[in-house]
């Protein structure tokens, strides 16, 4: 848990090294050097920059002292002349010189928070770095340094992501880590080599936000030492009303950018972004509904609220729960956190399916510089469409054309430069025009010829399943009669309403899958659990603790996600639709059960709760299904 966040104005001193260089550095560094170029891009407000050359150990010292630099950023001016790997760094006298300086007891220095070496560095000079008390040292392994382009590349997205008031150094460098893995179509897993990436030195193990970061708020009077819904009373019936929506992205890259592996990626980027985004959020403006849900219950309101992310984007939500909760001011904001934070991390990008041609890649002066862009299309909810379009439309937010982002519906990324056009053409050259390593259970064995130019009508969600959110836009705008309900994530839950026929289930972002556990009917919970967690391990890119797995909460206790699985398998899965009956017959089965229970929306959060954490492998699982059902 994240208690408190510093405000990023970044004090950089950038440290030029190396001999016998004629080329104006300049010229060179705007072009190939991500650090430099995303620190001179950026708003006074963000960075402070400051040049050395060739200093001494001592003067390096004295200068972070002088500006209080917190970042300090050291490259061989050599290094960018040619696109080959990193290089070693041949000149390690300054470096070594600035850590005696500043651990000798008569120097009175303190060392920058940051240190990011362009340059690949012994692991004996980096733990000297460390011994000197700097925080966190980014720099390139000896033994895979890397390219520039990829070096390039990572550094845009490092600097573009700290460029958040409220994003962590191992924040900022796991997305960094995923927006290289997005373009360079790196896969994870038993025999998966993944592409050369800087290293970490820091006490912290690099990792994306999770709704757990959301900090406690500070309430008089009240010890939240035991979690808020421990003092609070009805805590738990207070919701998010997130209508469903589908988001439509321009991406740069070609053909195989759209392939499992690489979606899932810039899926956890963009849910980590989300989560960076609202989990200090404040409220502009808050008005009571003019009439209360009826699916909320017995003596609750609604608020509809405007919020403001941390980097300036605005969104409308509508927020349900006791009376005596939603007085309170700080309670909303902490509940708007939560909820938001909780409802980013369940977006999802789908696969076009079988009977639809593979988008081809097209471009245009207009976006991105001609940029090569292929279509993406994931589901998620209206107010991440509108923070995303507000953010867009935002020069100072750097973040999405980091990702390679050129467009979020009809709103094109204004801060994406000729620079990231540049890049991202070169980008696009390191990977195949075709979907690399497709996994047969998901996809078709042969993909067809590509599409002519023109949109991709890609099989969504129909509308009618989501009857009590009105009409949602492509663009995430909601229709003139849409009613203030919708989709609901609760402070313990979350859920979208349906109301569905027999499902034909959407092609979501997975990858590959080789399980090693026993029948279902012969598994035992533990063995089921932690062939999920490997699961989505592997898909997500990321750690997931055995101990904490899975991090949802539903009716005050942690899910229950074997005996849901189960019980939907049962039923012959998800694709069964109403055929499924998530509140009368899952949730009975469940150890979240309780008969006293009053939650009134556990139906769409069960649901919801399979979409994020089952669906992908139900789909890698397909002997788990009750056949008959199925059929029936």
């Amino acid at each position: 848990m994240i208690d408190s966040f510093p405000k990023p104005i970044w004090r950089c001193i950038r440290v030029e090294i190396g001999h016998g260089s004629d080329v104006n550095m300049n010229d060179i560094l705007d072009e190939t050097c991500g650090v430099a170029a995303e620190i001179a891009q950026s708003p006074e407000a963000a960075y402070q920059l400051v040049n050395l050359k060739q200093p001494t150990g001592q003067e390096l010292a004295a200068e972070i002292q002088a500006q209080q630099a917190a970042f300090v950023y050291v490259h061989d001016q050599n290094c960018f002349l040619t696109p080959d790997q990193i290089p070693n760094l041949q000149d390690l006298s300054l470096l070594e010189a600035f850590a005696r300086f500043v651990k000798s007891k008569d120097a009175g220095h303190s060392a920058p928070q940051i240190l990011y070496v362009d340059a690949a560095l012994p692991e004996a000079t980096v733990e000297e770095l460390a011994k000197a008390g700097i925080q966190y040292i980014v720099y390139w392994s000896e033994e895979r340094p890397g390219s520039q382009l990829i070096a390039a590349h990572f550094g845009h997205a490092f600097c573009a992501a700290l460029r958040n008031p409220v994003t962590t150094v191992p924040e900022a460098f796991a997305v960094a880590s995923h927006a290289c893995h997005v373009h360079l179509g790196s896969k994870s897993g038993p025999g998966q080599a993944p592409a050369a990436l800087p290293c970490l030195r820091s006490a912290q193990t690099p990792a994306l936000p999770s709704n757990n970061s959301v900090p406690l708020p500070q309430l008089e009077g009240m010890d939240l030492s035991q979690g808020i819904a421990a003092v609070v009373p009805d805590w738990d019936s207070v919701r998010l009303l997130a209508p469903h929506a589908e988001l439509r992205l321009l991406a740069c890259g070609q053909a195989s950018l759209i392939a499992p592996h690489r979606l899932s990626f810039l899926g956890e980027a963009l849910r980590a972004m989300l989560v960076l985004e609202v989990r200090q959020l404040t409220v502009t403006s808050q008005t009571p509904t003019h009439r209360v849900p009826a699916h909320l219950p017995a003596g609750c309101t609604a608020l509809r609220c405007e919020i403001q992310s941390a980097s300036g984007g605005c969104a409308k939500v509508v927020l349900g729960g006791p009376q005596e909760v939603l007085k309170n001011p700080a309670l909303v904001e902490h509940a708007l956190r939560q909820t938001l934070s909780a409802d980013a991390l369940s977006l999802q990008f789908k696969l076009p399916p079988p009977s639809l041609p593979v988008p081809i890649a097209q471009s245009s002066d207009d976006i991105a510089g001609g940029t090569p862009l292929v279509d993406a299309l994931a589901v998620t909810s209206v107010w991440v469409v509108q923070l995303l379009r507000m953010l867009c439309s935002d020069s100072k937010f750097r973040m999405l054309a980091a990702l390679g982002i050129a467009a979020v519906g009809c709103t094109t990324t204004s801060s994406f430069t000729q620079s990231d056009a540049g890049r991202f053409t070169a980008l696009t050259h390191l990977t195949s025009a075709v979907p690399e390593s497709l996994d047969p259970i998901l996809l078709p064995s042969s993909w067809p010829a590509p599409a002519p130019l023109g949109p991709i009508a890609y099989n969504t969600l129909p509308a009618q399943q989501h009857p009590s959110s009105g009409s949602v836009q492509m663009d995430g705008q909601r229709s003139s009669s849409q009613a203030a309900a919708g989709n609901t994530t609760s402070t313990g839950s979350r859920g979208r309403p349906a109301k569905e026929p027999k499902l034909a289930v959407p092609e979501l972002a997975s990858v590959s899958w080789s399980s090693d556990r026993p029948e279902l009917s012969v598994c035992t919970p533990h063995q089921l659990l932690e062939d999920m967690r490997g699961f989505l391990e592997v898909r997500r890119g990321r750690q997931l603790q055995s101990s904490t797995f899975p991090e949802a909460i539903l009716n005050g206790s942690q899910l229950d996600l074997n005996a849901l699985y189960r019980a939907v398998c049962s039923r012959g899965g998800y694709g069964m639709g109403s055929g499924v009956n998530w509140a009368g017959q899952v949730f009975p089965r469940m150890a979240n059960f309780t008969n006293t229970h009053k939650m009134t929306g556990v139906g769409n959060a069960l649901k919801r709760h399979y979409q994020a954490l089952c669906l992908d492998y139900e789909l890698a699982h397909p002997e788990d299904l009750d056949k008959q059902e199925a059929s029936g």
